[in-house]
């Protein structure tokens, strides 16, 4: 009898024969040891060639360490297994039948080019009433919809875009793909939709690259999309030699494409397949996997797992609230301060994770001030650059000062109001002498007039209110939204703004607080960019939710715990309430030792509230 590899769970897994197979593997679980197990265990006892075995991950780094981690435990023998990411083995099969080489893939910055220039050149009678911009904002939208249509293998048609209108949407994905297909270039997209195409169209390759790869292991499953999916299971037959492992929980890529539903339908795919759950936790302390798994147990799409823990230590999970994110970066720092105090203590043992790097600014600020180390992967933008943001601290600065002209001219019209531009004067001027320049239109004598009531009233107000009477009691909402209309899409880009800036907003109690804070914003990520290049080895790591994927850390942080930051205020429906809520508990789960959840409590003029989700764990 053969000794048994790893707990019993893991060595049903690593002995596996032929045919399909499931592997739930959940956080801490062993999943690498389990895939670099079986593929030694396919070749030392199943006797399978080498050659005739793939492992297939998501990202190069992955495939690089589980092919050192292999390489290890084979005692050095050269092996010659494949390891590779999806888009290295589809394009390693375009290149044999096209001849494709790295030239042909192109770049992501001219990916960004390419887009401008097509937005540049739109036909009048294709684009809407105004040219849409080419910021990168919006560059980045357009490419992950673009994304998403080739990820699905859907057409244009059947998407909405939020970015541009939808007639303008189907418009550039067109011309990307002609001057892409022109140009001889591919993305990384393509590889999935031409090796599809390819294996499809001809019998005799499809054959070749399945007596090739054998077996077939793919790690990480749960991120697959629909297309890398089918192309897999082109390249597994006929022996449908399928070995799958991953977590359906940590399912968060919805926006590739990815969704549970592919594992969780992976048995009537393959109505043979055997399924064993990985049941043990080898990373977290007892009490941090029972609250992830009192949370994960929300949801209604998934596998249903019990999953326990070597390590029976408690006292891992603490909730704290506090009155503002200024006083919740405080207590961060503080925290960081007394665990660094602890012998061999290391900055590098703690992450803090964030729903989106938007939220990174006060706590990157604050760890500065203090002296302590940080690594920010995913730099933050500046939400105070935006169009809308710009419009609304115009209003607020000329309703305190009302010096601006360039303040002035911003919003003269917004909502529309009929002043003209001529009758602005070029200096700092008083309302009488906007009226005289307009007594000939009596209408719009009475517009300013009104316009000047609104502003002497909007400064009475706390930052929180200003926003909310710009929007509804001015009607600059209204004008977003009519202007989206006329330009043929939705306001939904401006109004997730809208709300965000409200947000921060809640955290100054006057204007001129709020308007110092937004001068200095710049400022502060300049010295976050200038941190970043002289950044130490050791350093807190700063990383959003869906970057921690695959980490761990002996302290995690988790900030901003608030409705409409996690789940976040565009998750509306089932499906995505459901990974908002696999999202964090894949932040939760990236913890060892401590999990700190933090909140900001509600304040009186913000109805800020707890997230749902810590009524859920409590």
């Amino acid at each position: 009898m053969l000794e048994q590899i790893g707990n019993e769970a893991q060595h049903r897994a690593i002995s596996h024969g032929a045919g399909a197979m499931l592997v739930l593997a959940g956080p801490g679980s062993g999943k690498t040891f389990v895939v670099t197990q079986r593929v030694k265990y396919l070749i030392e006892h199943h006797h399978v060639r080498p050659e005739d075995i793939l492992v297939i991950t998501f990202t190069k780094a992955a495939a690089t360490e589980m092919q050192e981690r292999f390489g290890k435990l084979s005692g050095g023998r050269n092996y010659p297994v494949h390891f590779g990411t999806f888009h290295s083995v589809f394009f390693q099969i375009l290149r044999h039948t096209y001849r494709f080489t790295a030239q042909n893939i192109i770049r992501e910055g001219d990916k960004y080019k390419l887009l401008t220039q097509i937005l540049g050149g739109m036909p009048a009678e294709i684009r809407s009433q105004s040219q849409p911009d080419d910021s990168t904002d919006t560059l980045q939208r357009l490419l992950s919809e673009i994304s998403t249509v080739k990820n699905n293998g859907i057409t244009p048609q059947q998407i909405r875009s939020t970015t541009v209108s939808q007639t303008e949407f189907e418009y550039i994905f067109q011309m990307y793909k002609q001057e892409m297909n022109r140009s001889k270039r591919i993305d990384f997209d393509d590889m999935v939709l031409l090796c599809r195409d390819l294996l499809a169209a001809r019998p005799e390759t499809l054959r070749l690259w399945q007596q090739r790869f054998q077996y077939i292991l793919v790690d990480e499953f749960q991120d697959i999309c629909p297309l890398q999916y089918e192309v897999v299971r082109m390249l597994a037959k006929p022996q449908d030699n399928l070995f799958i492992v991953g977590d359906d929980d940590q399912s968060i890529y919805g926006f590739r494409g990815s969704r549970p539903e592919i594992m969780l339908n992976f048995t009537r795919d393959y109505p043979g397949a055997e399924q064993v759950l990985l049941d043990v936790n080898y990373r977290s302390r007892r009490d941090i996997v029972d609250v992830a798994g009192k949370l994960i147990a929300h949801n209604q799409m998934r596998f249903d797992k019990k999953v326990r823990t070597q390590n029976e230590q408690l006292g891992g999970v603490k909730i704290y609230s506090f009155h503002s994110k200024l006083r919740q970066a405080e207590n961060i720092a503080l925290l960081i301060k007394q665990y660094m105090t602890q012998p061999d203590a290391r900055y590098s043992d703690i992450a803090i994770l964030y729903r989106t790097n938007n939220h990174t600014v006060y706590t990157a600020d604050r760890l500065m001030k203090e002296g302590i180390p940080f690594i920010m992967k995913e730099k933050p933008k500046n939400i105070y650059d935006g169009a809308v943001a710009k419009d609304l601290t115009a209003y607020l600065r000329y309703a305190l000062r009302e010096d601006s002209v360039e303040d002035f001219v911003r919003i003269m019209n917004k909502p529309v109001r009929y002043i003209k531009r001529i009758t602005v004067p070029r200096q700092r001027f008083q309302m009488q002498e906007l009226i005289a320049n307009n007594r000939a239109a009596g209408y719009v004598v009475q517009n300013i007039i009104d316009f000047y009531d609104n502003l002497r009233f909007l400064k009475s107000l706390n930052p929180f209110s200003a926003v909310n009477y710009i929007r509804k009691g001015i009607g600059y909402e209204a004008y977003l939204k009519k202007q989206a209309a006329e330009q043929g899409r939705d306001a939904s880009k401006e109004f997730e703004e809208l709300d965000e800036l409200m947000q921060l907003a809640k955290e100054f109690e006057t204007i001129p607080e709020w308007l110092g804070h937004i001068e200095n914003y710049g400022a502060v990520l300049l010295e976050i960019a200038q941190h970043e290049r002289r950044r130490q080895e050791d350093g807190v790591a700063m990383v959003t939710m869906h970057a921690s994927k695959g980490l761990e850390w002996k302290v995690v942080v988790l900030p901003d715990v608030n409705e409409g930051v996690i789940p976040h205020k565009k998750a509306v429906t089932d499906v995505e309430l459901e990974e908002e809520r696999r999202m964090f508990y894949v932040a939760m789960t990236r913890a060892r030792e401590f999990l700190f959840i933090f909140y900001i409590q509600e304040k009186e003029a913000g109805n800020l509230l707890p997230s749902r989700f810590i009524d859920e764990i409590m």
